[in-house]
């Protein structure tokens, strides 16, 4: 028969418990009033001096019948021996060495009443706890009733099993009536299936997993898939045929279309009330090694848009499918700018982009091949049209033609800057800013170099 009292130990100074500095002021004054001579212990220790709160519990579990606090002394390797026990009930002590009973000191009362209380707290919180698991537990058994009825129903209407399907199994089980597999369930709603994939129950109540062997117990029936207002909970890879969670696939989640047929230029959520799509959203290749490479090279895995405003930017696995690309998509020359076409205004501002004054090509804010001043942001001529323009034709073009700073290696205007304003010390040919702000960053790394340790030594050695 299990020991009915429970306890609670103070035999470490640095447990830190909240008593613990209560059972050290009353085993100094126990120790104290019985033999005055003799100095009280300093703190408890595990191998000398180790004390505890013992109590037992009343029936309904809510309060403790009865608290007795215990002195105990030992000596390491021996058994711990209790020489005074105080009943927090009555507030009495027993001197068990010299076997004798006296009233608690006043001076600690106020302290054992706060043992006490703390105690009785514990109990009353333990048994709520308990009680609250219980009645969670009996919650969750009801729930698995109706689930396991839902089940065996879904079974006898589809002829897998005869009227009396409830007869051989019990309400707890957790095995299927046909197979006697372990039962699954989706993680979503929970409904009941069979584990076993090549049991018939299984294919009466589908339920999908993901293939990665650690995301397994992600499973979802086939109703659960999809989740509104977000990508659906799991998806079929188009080149490896294999389940995936949403977070392991690349996704197009299909281009929006108003309600008079043209094209939406916002929206990213897939299920916005008045908002149709192309398609769902759809699936364009897993992220194994073995698929990326392939869907990238054939572009099945559709492109990422530049534009930040742009319909599909929901997530960072969100791509433009090619279904979704229309005629206006636009790509820089220097291949690190797309927009898939009217996600957005066509306005070049908008796009932030820059359009060359000669042949109108377009191209990005960071494209190499063409500039824009620094203050007013016009844009200069492209790399191609500077070579094809005459010397005469310079002259004509006015401020389309960029001055490029040899300090900041910066683009201003002709407008915007006076051009052959120099460094008043090296002569280097500065920008309007620089100019201005008399920084030069040859004259600069000179200082750096003149003024550095090793030249500083040089010269003071060839001074002498």
């Amino acid at each position: 028969m299990p020991d009915p009292w429970q306890s609670i130990i103070f035999d470490d100074p640095r447990s830190e418990h909240p008593m613990l500095p209560l059972v050290i002021k009353v085993m100094h004054c126990i120790y104290r009033t019985v033999n005055p001579t003799r100095p009280p212990p300093p703190t408890v220790m595990k191998w000398r001096y180790s004390q505890s709160l013992s109590y037992l519990v009343n029936e309904d579990g809510y309060v403790p019948s009865i608290v007795i606090l215990n002195l105990r002394e030992g000596k390491r390797d021996s058994t711990m021996k209790t020489l005074f026990t105080i009943n927090l009930n009555t507030m009495t002590v027993n001197d068990r060495a010299r076997n004798r009973h006296f009233p608690v000191p006043n001076e600690i009362g106020s302290s054992l009443r706060d043992l006490d209380e703390y105690v009785r707290k514990a109990v009353r919180e333990k048994k709520e706890a308990d009680v609250e698991e219980a009645r969670r537990r009996e919650r969750e058994r009801e729930e698995h009733m109706t689930r396991l009825q839902v089940f065996y129903r879904c079974l006898f209407d589809k002829g897998l099993i005869d009227g009396d399907y409830g007869k051989p199994f019990s309400i707890d089980s957790l095995l299927c009536p046909i197979c006697s597999s372990r039962q699954t369930s989706c993680s979503k709603c929970r409904i009941i299936s069979c584990s076993n994939s090549d049991c018939a129950a299984s294919s009466a109540v589908p339920i999908v997993r993901c293939s990665r062997a650690f995301h397994q117990a992600r499973q979802f029936c086939t109703s659960c898939l999809e989740s509104p207002g977000s990508l659906p909970q799991l998806g079929k890879c188009p080149i490896c045929l294999r389940l995936f969670c949403a977070g392991e696939l690349s996704w197009c989640v299909g281009r929006p279309i108003s309600n008079d047929g043209g094209l939406a230029t916002s929206s990213s959520n897939p299920d916005v009330s008045g908002i149709t799509r192309v398609h769902p959203a759809r699936p364009l290749s897993c992220n194994t090694t073995a698929c990326m490479p392939n869907s990238q090279d054939g572009r099945r895995d559709g492109r990422q848009c530049s534009n930040p405003e742009c319909w599909s930017i929901r997530l960072c696995s969100t791509k433009v499918c090619p279904e979704c690309i229309t005629q206006d998509s636009f790509s820089c020359p220097c291949g690190r700018y797309w927009t898939c076409g009217s996600c957005e205004p066509q306005s070049s501002t908008v796009r932030r982009l820059l359009t060359c004054p000669r042949c109108l090509q377009c191209f990005c804010t960071l494209c190499s091949y063409i500039k824009a001043c620094g203050l007013c942001r016009r844009v200069g001529l492209c790399n191609d049209c500077i070579e094809e323009v005459s010397h005469e034709a310079e002259h004509t073009l006015g401020g389309n033609l960029l001055f490029k700073c040899q300090n900041c290696q910066g683009h201003l205007c002709n407008a915007c800057n006076d051009v052959g304003k120099s460094c008043r010390i090296c002569s280097q040919i500065l920008c309007k800013i620089c100019e201005e702000s008399e920084e030069c960053k040859r004259c600069a790394h000179l200082r750096r170099v003149c003024d550095s340790p090793v030249l500083v030594r040089m010269r003071l050695n060839h001074s002498y």
